[in-house]
């Protein structure tokens, strides 16, 4: 038995390219297979073609159901398909990736000696519609081996408002095939990257009407947004009632999106809430300037204050586009911040963070 190897599931919605879950989860999945000691298992809600952020071919991939239905309506089912796999494949821990899919993972681990870590993608207040994902974290929190916050203001979070019995803060880490690019910051490009789903979340309505300002300012200039979501129709009809078609585009899906952002002199983030963005840490790591609103989680421990980038109170359009604009017009900050990027980038390497993953297994499992 000493030389078993750890087998270690990761619940998610799907193995598919949408979504910081599943990027994130694919580079920590990688690294920890990658170590002689792991056997790791991926386990989706809905069946994929595993496409998206590299899945290594690896991982063993597993999925409970071949339709996406709610989760609400086949939980119990999809807890027995679940504890099926963990049992046939000696799953010594099972991470619940998301408030969705952490009850679950809860009754999924019953009646097992698996160990269950909830891994909260998002933040403790969470701004949610989803009643089911709002209930679920916090009866998900209590009865869990060990939370997983993204953000050290989240692990205060979780030990003064929740039952959790253990949490463990980690952050996300930044992709090393980043560094494995060539990072070259093109301060004479005149083009702005968002990146992110387009839905609610991520804001890229009012991501608009803070374009309308800078734009019709600074008309040299162009504004890209990359991603795919639900509200893309809604986002592209203001596009077009603003007039800014041939200035603000969505881009949809890039197939090297880390080659992309050497084409671009700043990156802008308008999110309502966030665990721990994955954009931010992309453009950091591609030595990119950045600007945020400053909400509750998330932006406030990537972004240093002038150093790196601009924190903007939420919702502060005018400011974000007076802000962005006072960058598109002094090269020289830009250079400074970008070159500050270089060393606050160490805190979120990959090594450190799956050093951190592997001593909470091993704590688990012993």
């Amino acid at each position: 038995m000493k030389n078993k190897k750890r087998s270690i599931g990761f619940l998610l919605g799907a193995a598919s390219n949408e979504g910081g879950i599943a990027r994130v989860t694919s580079i920590i999945a990688e690294q920890l297979q990658n170590l002689s000691n792991y056997e790791i298992h991926i386990i989706s809600y809905v069946n994929t073609n595993n496409e998206g952020y590299g899945w290594s071919s690896d991982l063993t991939f597993h999925s409970l159901f071949k339709e996406r239905k709610p989760l609400k309506k086949r939980i119990v089912n999809g807890a027995y398909k679940l504890n099926r796999i963990i049992k046939h494949n000696q799953i010594d821990v099972l991470v619940s990736c998301g408030a969705l899919f952490g009850p679950l993972g809860l009754l999924g681990t019953l009646f097992s000696n698996t160990k269950h870590v909830y891994w909260d993608h998002s933040n403790f207040f969470q701004d949610t519609d989803h009643n089911f994902e709002r209930q679920g974290k916090r009866i998900t929190a209590k009865f869990a081996d060990v939370v997983v916050p993204l953000t050290k203001t989240d692990k205060v979070n979780y030990e003064k408002f929740s039952k959790a019995k253990t949490v463990t803060q980690i952050y996300n880490p930044v992709d090393a095939n980043l560094f494995n690019q060539e990072i070259v910051y093109r301060s004479s490009s005149k083009k702005i990257i968002s990146v992110g789903r387009l839905g609610k979340q991520k804001n890229f309505l009012g991501l608009v009407d803070v374009a309308k300002i800078v734009l019709s300012e600074r008309p040299e200039w162009e504004w890209h947004i990359f991603g795919k979501g639900e509200q893309e129709e809604k986002i592209q009809e203001k596009i077009n009632k603003f007039n800014l078609n041939e200035k603000l585009f969505l881009k949809g899906h890039h197939s090297n999106l880390y080659e992309a952002y050497n084409e671009y002199s700043l990156l802008v983030m308008t999110s309502k809430y966030e665990g721990f963005p994955m954009s931010l840490l992309e453009g950091m790591a591609k030595c990119l300037p950045l600007v945020s609103y400053d909400i509750s989680t998330g932006p406030n421990e990537i972004i240093k204050e002038e150093e790196n980038g601009y924190l903007i109170d939420f919702e502060n359009k005018e400011e974000m586009a007076n802000r962005i604009i006072s960058l598109l017009d002094d090269t020289s900050t830009r250079i400074k911040m970008s070159e500050n990027q270089k060393s606050i980038v160490n805190n979120f390497k990959l090594e450190q963070i799956v050093g951190q993953w592997d001593s909470l297994f091993s704590n688990l499992i012993g």
